[in-house]
């Protein structure tokens, strides 16, 4: 029997606009990196599209993009109907920037007519049995969830007997961060990521991990395959790359695909390695690295964004260097043509002024806090869990914030909780 060629992507965020200096720029390039995904599948004439989180970042897209990706979707399944004769079966999890179970962004492309197309996960969060059977694939999606650690726990013996299910290739399919195999961001609590342990014994032969933005491929196990596909476009702008998809083609068979960003993002970084500078030499270095790099930019006829990173140490004003480096900055304007935004982001820190360690993170506190409330700290930490999904999905633009009737409920149940830890003294 033919292998089944499969297509793998994630982290798409189509409707990131984020910085806002040049929101509708950014939006343009999820946009094109999808469709670049989306040709690269139709070229490779896949049989089957997995897609392992955030497609798209539901706090700021609209609704014209839910309609694009529904008709690249489409796109992709009349290709491969018209052009080789088969039907194309899709299927997608749910990550942090599409919403919550309640309000998945992930609803708004499905539709009758779409039968190819599978949005699966949130069950298997709740221990029901998923598992996608077709033409030799098993396939358990597993969608974002903020306590995964706790929560696989529970979940992981159904998952088990899901994949004593006989098939020739069975696949996970994940959207959190996994500690041994990621490079988890500093902050991120352990209660937030999946750890290698936990999935060594699945007997799955590939495990896919959206969420992190940079791919990884590693050995886990008894010969299981840990995938980690990244981002197809930068999500912020200290990422560089690289950008694409994956092609698989039976147990054994990973193949990158790369894609070019519709606009270069770069990082210059001015360092001072901890050697105390005047604020002018930060700005000099600073003016002479961007010259060079609009130089290299305007030679390949390639347009650009830019990021500057200033670091290190100086005796003066730190701000001093913003205001002077501005200026500087404007009168190149001429040889910047192809830089569409530069953004600085100064941490010099001024010697003059002593530094405060932080010693602990914001979930060891949390969970210190929690621990005052006796029997109603499992209450009280399932209160703290919604607020981050509410967060979220319903969370200002501008403030960060939930409204005040967002708001009320989790008050009221707050109250609740410290009524009762005081009745009992």
């Amino acid at each position: 029997m033919k292998q089944m060629k499969i297509g793998v992507f994630a982290d798409t965020h189509v409707g990131r606009c984020i910085p806002r200096a040049v929101g509708e720029l950014r939006r343009r390039a999820y946009r094109h990196a999808f469709t670049q995904a989306v040709n690269i599948f139709i070229k490779e004439g896949v049989d089957c599209l997995i897609h392992a989180g955030d497609m798209f970042e539901k706090r700021s897209m609209t609704p014209e993009e839910s309609v694009f990706v529904k008709d690249e979707l489409q796109r992709l399944a009349d290709s491969a109907y018209d052009v080789h004769c088969k039907h194309v079966t899709m299927f997608a999890i749910r990550g942090n920037h599409d919403g919550t179970p309640e309000n998945n962004a992930l609803d708004y492309i499905k539709h009758p007519l779409a039968e190819y197309l599978k949005i699966i996960g949130d069950e298997a969060l709740q221990g029901k049995d998923e598992a996608e059977v077709r033409n030799g694939l098993l396939l358990i999606g597993v969608s974002y969830h903020p306590y995964i650690s706790r929560k696989f726990e529970e979940i992981k013996p159904s998952i088990k007997r899901a994949f004593e299910h006989e098939s020739r290739l069975k696949i996970l399919l994940v959207h959190n961060f996994i500690s041994g195999h990621h490079q988890i961001p500093p902050g991120v609590p352990v209660h937030n990521c999946l750890d290698v342990g936990d999935l060594k014994d699945l007997k799955a032969d590939l495990i896919i991990a959206g969420h992190h933005h940079n791919r990884k491929e590693s050995e886990i196990g008894d010969r299981t395959v840990l995938l980690t596909p990244g981002a197809t476009e930068a999500i912020d702008l200290s990422d560089e790359g690289s950008y694409g998809v994956y092609i698989l083609e039976g147990k054994n068979s990973t193949r990158f695909v790369s894609m070019k960003p519709l606009h270069e993002i770069h990082n210059i970084k001015v360092d001072s390695q901890q050697t105390t500078r005047p604020s002018e030499w930060f700005v000099d270095k600073a003016a002479e690295e961007v010259s060079v790099y609009a130089s290299s930019v305007q030679a390949r006829d390639k347009e650009a964004i830019l990021r500057v990173l200033l670091l290190g140490l100086t005796d003066g004003d730190p701000y001093e260097i913003e205001r002077s480096l501005a200026p500087r900055l404007g009168k190149m304007k001429g040889s910047l043509s192809k830089i569409l935004h530069t953004e600085v982001v100064n941490r010099v820190e001024d010697i003059r002024q002593q530094a405060i360690p932080i010693t602990a993170s914001r979930a060891g506190v949390t969970s210190e806090i929690l621990t005052l409330l006796g029997n109603m700290s499992q209450d009280a930490a399932k209160i703290v869990e919604e607020v981050s999904m509410a967060l979220d999905e319903r969370a200002s633009q501008t403030t960060g914030l939930l409204t005040a009737s967002d708001r009320l409920p989790f008050v009221n149940r707050w109250i609740n909780i410290l009524e009762k830890v005081e009745a009992t003294g």
